[in-house]
């Protein structure tokens, strides 16, 4: 069983993730063409709505 801090967003309804995701994946790939060898939270942040997008069965 997964908790909250498993699935920070797993209230919120899925046309705002898919549109999060989509604003934050182009973010992180836009900062990568200008620093390829930072890390740091917009990848993260991508990844935890992709995340939940593929835990709900919509990516």
């Amino acid at each position: 069983m997964t908790n909250q801090t498993d699935r920070p967003f797993r209230d919120e309804p899925t046309e705002v993730l898919r549109a999060a995701h989509d604003l934050a994946s182009t973010h992180a790939q836009q900062a990568a063409r200008f620093n390829p060898a930072q890390t740091g939270p917009l990848p993260a942040v991508a990844d935890l709505f992709r995340d939940e997008l593929q835990h709900r069965g919509e990516l």
